[in-house]
């Protein structure tokens, strides 16, 4: 039996997928080994990506205790909680969140978060061209993801420094977990608070949420909390930046949305395709409970952990023909995997997608003829953090 393949092959940087990576779906699903960690199979086809997230064979739990692979030295405890339950208590707790989470509840938003933008806008729009529009997109999901669980605002400097310690990929083991103390210590603050005196934001509704008289734990209140705010905002971040870079510097796609905004609704479920906003070996491990059989006849053994890249299959040429186009036409897309799928789809996938279209929307209104400041081959990409995001984004009107 050969060696499992090094993965990944090399530092991702900008939006590009490199044609080695791209060449994996020739090759159907593959044992490699990344930095660390036991060796992984990798699935890039469309088809087991997807059915690495449903099938009930595909397991997170069975990984406890297990040299999970990864990228980094140390196995970081993940705060996504949902992402890392399987049934029945991810069943549970996700219906909760979800109920929290339903979409009227995020429609009646619509007002407030417009007025967020409208309110960023002005003010970074005076410093004129050559305003760096990543202050934009940093600021409004934090500020929008701290508004819904209810973090005053006096606050979200604190919060916001917390919460980027976490993130940052070279930040010292001793040093994330004093952090993430210093976060659960103000979260369960914040629970006790509205537990003595109940509120209608987000948060409020969990701490008070029952299932047939089953409420959430407190353990299970803070993983939601910290999951919820680290996935409604650094996913939100690193898709904001990545949209408005890939429109400008492909500049006719934003010209269509000038033209013609009846394209919009397509063009952000597009533009959630075509962006790898995800970095290559950045785990999403699942492990095969029982024998599993993959495409073109690979059986991944039972207790082997299983590596879903979810931008390689939103580049599958057999589902989305000419992939590597941002194709604001395509005719009944399939479902893009970028926020998951099944189970395991993204519970906060509403706001983010509400958020992008108010400020797409307003910066369309406002700066039709926008235009990226410097080449796109000088925007500056974020080395650290585990989302591909813009450092900064110079833009001119």
């Amino acid at each position: 039996m050969s060696e499992p393949i090094a993965y990944p092959f090399l530092d991702d940087g900008g939006l590009d997928v490199s044609a080695r990576y791209l060449e994996l779906h020739e090759h159907g699903p593959i044992e490699v080994q990344l930095r660390y960690g036991e060796p992984v199979w990798l699935a890039t086809r469309y088809e087991d990506v997807r059915l690495v997230h449903v099938d009930r064979r595909a397991v997170k739990e069975l990984g406890l205790g297990r040299d999970t692979p990864r990228v980094r030295p140390v196995v970081a405890s993940d705060p996504s909680l949902l992402a890392c339950m399987d049934p029945p208590r991810h069943t549970r707790v996700r219906k909760l969140a979800s109920a929290a989470f339903a979409l009227p509840k995020i429609r009646a938003m619509h007002g407030w978060i417009g007025g967020l933008v409208d309110e960023l806008l002005d003010g970074w729009s005076a410093a004129g061209p050559g305003a760096d529009f990543a202050e934009v997109a940093w600021t409004l999901p934090n500020l929008v993801v701290t508004g819904i669980l209810g973090v005053p605002r006096a606050d979200v400097p604190r919060f916001r420094g917390w919460i980027d310690t976490m993130l940052a990929g070279d930040t010292p083991m001793d040093r994330r977990v004093e952090t993430r103390q210093a976060l659960r210590g103000y979260i369960l603050e914040l629970v006790e608070a509205r537990r003595v005196e109940p509120t209608d934001d987000v948060f409020g509704a969990l701490v008070h949420a029952r299932d047939e008289g089953d409420r959430l734990t407190e353990d299970e209140l803070v993983m939601l909390f910290e999951s919820l705010f680290l996935g409604g905002f650094e996913t939100t971040v690193a898709q904001m930046g990545s949209m408005f870079f890939a429109l400008l510097s492909q500049p006719d796609r934003w010209q269509e949305l000038v033209d013609d905004r009846s394209l919009l609704p397509a063009a952000l479920e597009e533009l959630w395709r075509w962006i790898p906003s995800g970095r290559y070996g950045v785990p999403n491990i699942r492990w095969a409970s029982e024998d599993l059989e993959l495409s073109g006849g690979v059986v991944v053994p039972a207790g082997a952990p299983m590596l879903p890249e979810r931008v390689l299959a939103n580049r599958d040429e057999s589902v989305f023909p000419q992939a590597q186009t941002l194709d604001f036409h395509r005719s009944d897309p399939a479902p893009h995997l970028a926020l998951g799928f099944g189970s395991h789809h993204c519970v906060g996938a509403h706001v983010a997608h509400l958020e992008l279209l108010l400020v797409l929307e307003e910066m369309l209104d406002r700066f039709p003829t926008l235009e990226l400041a410097v080449p796109a081959d000088q925007v500056p990409w974020s080395a650290t953090t585990f989302m591909r995001s813009v450092e900064s984004l110079p833009v001119a009107w």
